[in-house]
């Protein structure tokens, strides 16, 4: 009997053990990289997503919708010195990109989504704030895709954000969040850029 108790106080001890590492595991990913807690705007969480920032082939969403997909735990996080530049570009009326941390917790694992808002109505708009940044990369990165992103953002899916990378044991990997999101989990795309359609019954993720 004693021999059983014992047993049991271990594995309730092993178990505490795990759990408690999880909370430990945000706080110091939190604090390196000075993340807080925000709550989104309303349209992004309502708003569609691309998941690759070289010619994407597909738009995801909403973003709330994709939260649900994941299960975990899930906190929405943005560094400091970004919601300092959020902040001040509201209060002169502008408009601007930022980025925001989507932070999902399993027992198993801590995985973060790295997404970038945008501000932009349409694909032309995207498409000249990219060159602007890009320079001549812009040809390269959404040349192929602008007026695939033009004919999706006409039939309704307002396309304000892009998830720009998917970190996992504080490693961001090397595959584009798109082939991540194909593969592991069953997050339904809404329109195949590459066909300028919605997606047919056969195309389903793993």
């Amino acid at each position: 009997m004693m021999l059983k108790r014992w047993y049991l106080v271990v594995f309730v001890f092993i178990v505490a053990c795990h759990f408690a590492m999880g909370p430990e595991n945000h706080r110091a990913f939190r604090q390196k990289n000075g993340l807080q807690t925000y709550v989104p705007p309303e349209g992004f969480l309502k708003g569609y997503f691309i998941a690759c920032e070289k010619n994407p082939g597909y738009v995801f969403g909403p973003v709330q919708d994709f939260i649900e997909t994941l299960g975990g735990t899930t906190t929405w996080l943005i560094e400091d010195m970004e919601l300092e530049r959020l902040e001040a570009a509201s209060k002169d009326g502008k408009k601007i990109e930022y980025s925001l941390f989507l932070e999902a917790a399993f027992s198993d694992r801590i995985e973060y989504w790295v997404f970038v808002v945008l501000p932009y109505e349409s694909a032309d708009a995207w498409y000249d704030a990219k060159r602007a940044y890009h320079g001549r990369k812009a040809e390269e990165y959404y040349g192929e895709t602008r007026s695939e992103l033009e004919r999706a953002m006409s039939q309704g899916f307002n396309i304000n954000a892009e998830l720009r990378f998917w970190i996992e044991s504080e490693k961001t990997s090397l595959q584009t969040p798109e082939d991540v999101i194909m593969s592991r989990y069953k997050c339904q795309p809404v329109f195949n850029l590459g066909a300028g359609r919605r997606p047919g019954p056969a195309a389903k993720t793993k």
